[in-house]
């Protein structure tokens, strides 16, 4: 059984169709790239998957239950987490009560911290390289900061599935070398990655596989070398000349 199933999965906003009919199956322990260029339908997918939006059909399965018209909150219970393509941060609450606060909303709920709360919350901020930040304000942190704590309070939450989108936006090659590192910490404390990566610079580094899309539509998946090497994705990303360059290389 998939850890994660969607099924003929579409959303359309007026006469917009974002995404049409989009089958998939994730399984447990794999890092998934979700890649498109801009427009196709990637964060929506996830809005779909985490129930900030209804899909107009299809079903989104996990761990063989349907939880397609679930709230977000109760996606995030049983097992579900994700970050936002802009950092969230409460930014004038200190970094160690963010990541309390995650801790916290997680599938154990309850209202006050107790001290194994504060214990984890150290040891992700330990993962993540900002235990030095701990009694900093978040909103004082750089931007490779906050989505290393936007990651932080993700892990606190026990996901079993994380969805990453563009977590690394913006950063220096270094950055996403650390990046990388850090998604291959969160799989080794048991978790399931599907992340959203325009420009691929992190996807090709630690994915298993590549979900393509173009105009809401599912172009390619497959190893992440092939999926480079398709017509349709060399098209959606770079254009018809260097569709028809690859086809001529190929001859």
């Amino acid at each position: 059984m998939s850890l994660l199933r969607l099924e003929a999965l579409s959303k359309r906003f007026g006469e917009h169709w974002a995404l049409k009919e989009i089958d998939f199956d994730l399984e447990e322990g794999e890092i998934v790239g979700l890649v498109g260029p801009n427009g196709a339908g990637k964060t929506t997918l996830f809005n779909l998957i985490t129930g900030r939006h209804k899909p107009s059909s299809g079903r989104v399965w996990f761990e063989g239950k349907d939880i397609t018209f679930y709230r977000p909150h109760e996606i995030q219970r049983y097992g579900i987490s994700r970050t936002f393509q802009s950092s969230r941060p409460f930014a004038r609450m200190r970094v160690l009560e963010n990541v309390v606060v995650g801790r916290i909303f997680s599938g154990k709920f309850h209202l006050f911290p107790h001290t194994e709360d504060t214990n984890m919350a150290r040891q992700l901020l330990e993962l993540v390289g900002l235990a030095h930040k701990e009694d900093a304000l978040a909103g004082e942190l750089t931007l490779s900061e906050r989505r290393r704590l936007d990651l932080a309070r993700a892990l606190a939450t026990e996901p079993k599935l994380l969805l990453l989108d563009e977590v690394v936006a913006g950063f220096s090659p270094l950055a996403v070398k650390q990046a990388a590192e850090l998604v291959q910490r969160a799989r080794e404390r048991g978790v399931t990655l599907f992340i959203v990566d325009h420009f691929m610079s992190l996807s090709l580094t630690v994915s298993d596989r590549l979900l393509a899309l173009d105009h809401g539509e599912k172009i390619a998946e497959g190893k992440p070398q092939e999926v480079m090497r398709n017509r349709k994705v060399i098209r959606a990303y770079l254009g018809t000349r260097h569709d028809d360059e690859a086809q001529s290389a190929e001859r």
